[in-house]
Order: C-alpha cells, then sequence, then structure tokens
C-alpha cells in the first residue's frame, strides 16, 4: 500500500518524526531554489536510501504514482495542444523539449520519495507526537496561546494520506475479486464508494475524537 509504514530498525526509523517532518519543507524550499541537478542528486540519494532501507522498487513506484500520473497527463495535454496546431513530428519534438516542465517533475518527484520516507519509516502516532513536538516549540516562541490544539488536527490530516489509498487499493480489490476488468466502468463504479467511505471514515473519526473531548 503507498505511504504505508513498513517496520525496520533503521538509522531512519530511528530519528525523532519531528526531525522527519521538518526536514520536507526545508527540502522544498531549497529544490525549488535551487538548480535542477540538486533535485536529480537528491533523487539519486533517496533512491539508494530506500533500497538500503529494503523498500523495493514495487514499493517506491507506488508512492510515486501520482507524480507518474500527473506527468503522464501534463504530457499527453501538451502533445494534443501542439498536435492541433501542427504536425506529428513537430508536436512531439516541442512536448519532449520543455525543459521547464521535465525540471519541474523532477522537483516534484523528488519531494514525494521524501515524503514517502517519512511515512514509510514513522508510524502514525510518531507523526503525531512529531507534530505535538513541534507546536509545543512554535508556541513557547510566539505570544500565543501554550495550548496544544493544532496537533491532532493536522496529524489527522497528514496521516488520512495512506488511509485513503488504502480504501483506493481495497475497491480495487473488490472489483478484481468480482472478475470486473480495469475499464472506465470501473472508475465510474468505484469512485462513488470510494468517496462515501472516506467521507464515513472522516465521521467517524470526528465523533470519536468529540467523545474524547
Amino acid at each position: 500500500m503507498p505511504f504505508a509504514y513498513k517496520n525496520g530498525n533503521s538509522f531512519l526509523h530511528k530519528t525523532s518524526a519531528w526531525i522527519k517532518i521538518l526536514f520536507i519543507p526545508v527540502l522544498s524550499a531549497a529544490v525549488f531554489k535551487l538548480p535542477p541537478y540538486v533535485a536529480a542528486a537528491v533523487c539519486l540519494i533517496q533512491i539508494v536510501i530506500a533500497l538500503i532501507l529494503r523498500f523495493t522498487i514495487r514499493e517506491q513506484l507506488k508512492d510515486m504514482s501520482p507524480v507518474i500520473f500527473y506527468a503522464v497527463l501534463l504530457y499527453s495535454t501538451s502533445f494534443l495542444a501542439h498536435w492541433a496546431s501542427s504536425d506529428f513530428k513537430e508536436s512531439a519534438a516541442s512536448v519532449f523539449k520543455n525543459k521547464e516542465t521535465l525540471f519541474m517533475l523532477l522537483k516534484l518527484f523528488c519531494l514525494m520519495q521524501a515524503s514517502s520516507l517519512v511515512f514509510r519509516t514513522s508510524t502514525a502516532l510518531q507523526i503525531r507526537e512529531g507534530i505535538g513536538t513541534l507546536e509545543s516549540a512554535v508556541r513557547k516562541v510566539l505570544p500565543v496561546s501554550k495550548k496544544n490544539t493544532l496537533t491532532n488536527m493536522l496529524a489527522l490530516f497528514i496521516c488520512f494520506i495512506p488511509l485513503v489509498f488504502k480504501n483506493w487499493k481495497q475497491c480495487c480489490r473488490a472489483w478484481k475479486a468480482r472478475a470486473g476488468k480495469r475499464t472506465l466502468r470501473m472508475y465510474l463504479t468505484l469512485l462513488p464508494v470510494f468517496f462515501s467511505t472516506g467521507i464515513k471514515q472522516a465521521w467517524n473519526m470526528a465523533r470519536a475524537l468529540e467523545s474524547r473531548g
């Protein structure tokens, strides 16, 4: 399952969650500010780290699926737009020569890799505690209430990401178990079920939090 925690005893598993959470915005600022070759180098380093942690290529590709889907969609629409105004060869060449698009996708791929490493080496409880540590530190510096109120909401939002992928995978498994094929009909049938399941889970979580005060 994409972005699912994977048991381990590596240095990254032992690293405090707040450090890994703080690393994401720092990396985001650096990647979009520095030249593209920095993002390429970080991507390569993260691939090596993932392989050292024994994350399979299949698991890495599953985590990268949103960026891969976005890349396919982006290049497809760009190709069709150029094709409508020029011939086939010129449209293909103009689309793949666009370095800005390639660099943007590379940077998004780099950030998605970093997020994958954080989720796969941190449990939901560790992420919540990490967010709580960061919020408490900020509230000690800023002139605001010392009461910790943001942690639960932000932790639920972040930890809901793996749950979304899990729900979609379960829907696809149920469809395949009924001999369904991967066609447009599958998406038209499963998407309402997928959204209704997510809304119900969010409602149950909200009620559980409300009952705990």
